[in-house]
């Protein structure tokens, strides 16, 4: 009796260990690329060169990955170590690279691991179809729901029997059975369960969510392109100026068109260096 009740105990949390596992492995890739849209995205892009060089493969074109990092934090240190890549890199572009570091090793591997990640699944893409893809997901979403299935009729199964042994070995030593309270109100069960479900539907929650588009670095397409490089970086125009609503709000708020009349009345041609999206495409900045 006691040997089986163990047995359950680690079916339990071994199966608890496995979801935490897995869940840990997705928050890692997530932030990666948060990361990643966070510092790198409005100068780089994975497949296309930007403002600054595409950056797949960018692991193979340092000589040490100790050079890749001290790059990202600090670009001055990388060229001043006399490195000939770092030198011919630092010219790439107008615009010098940001410093970086406020990122730790581990947040850098993160983001580099993300790029990998997009370099394999832009690589695999063209391997196959939509029609493929779509039936392969669906057939795997079956096989889980019908896996997940097997192993709660296997555990209903398990602890019925546990508590049929349980009985008897009762009844053949005292002589009577003690009243045994069904698995569905035991309390140790129903805590268990409550708190797979709280994990489980919180994570499917906040995926629904983050599916809408509300996180952090989340950028619409807008009918006309805006850079914050030339208006608060090149125009140091204050950010207060256009976002009002951050002084005495929690929220920044979108700026009206008269806002930006203001000073686009007697501005009506764009002299500046070239602009560039995310994706590489250059803007017409007039």
């Amino acid at each position: 009796m006691s040997e089986l009740r163990i047995i359950v105990q680690r079916i339990l949390f071994s199966s608890l260990i496995l979801l935490a596992f897995s869940f840990a492995q997705q928050a890692v890739a997530q932030d990666g690329k948060a990361l990643f849209k966070a510092n790198c995205a409005s100068c780089h892009a994975v497949l296309k060169a930007s403002t600054g060089p595409a950056l797949a493969g960018v692991e193979s074109r340092w000589p040490s990955k100790e050079l890749l990092h001290q790059w990202i934090k600090n670009w001055n240190k990388a060229v001043a170590t006399g490195d000939a890549y770092a030198v011919k890199i630092k010219d790439y572009s107008p615009v010098a690279m940001s410093v970086f570091e406020n990122l730790s090793d581990k947040d850098i591997d993160a983001i580099l691991g993300y790029v990998k990640s997009e370099e394999a699944a832009a690589a695999a893409k063209p391997m196959e179809s939509a029609g493929t893809k779509a039936a392969a997901e669906e057939d795997n979403s079956l096989l889980y729901g019908i896996l997940t299935l097997i192993l709660g009729v296997i555990l209903l199964v398990l602890l019925q029997v546990n508590s049929n042994l349980r009985n008897l070995s009762e009844e053949k030593e005292y002589g009577q059975v003690q009243t045994t309270i069904p698995f569905y109100r035991h309390k140790t069960y129903i805590t268990v369960f409550s708190l797979v479900l709280f994990v489980v539907a919180g994570y499917f929650l906040s995926q629904w969510a983050i599916g809408m588009g509300r996180q952090k670095a989340y950028q619409p397409a807008q009918p006309i392109y805006y850079s914050h490089k030339v208006h608060a970086g090149k125009n140091q125009i204050n950010c207060l100026y256009c976002h009002g609503g951050a002084f005495e709000g929690k929220h920044a708020n979108i700026p009206s068109v008269n806002v930006c009349m203001n000073c686009h009345m007697n501005i009506a041609e764009y002299a500046g260096e070239k602009i560039y999206r995310e994706d590489g495409s250059e803007v017409n900045g007039t």
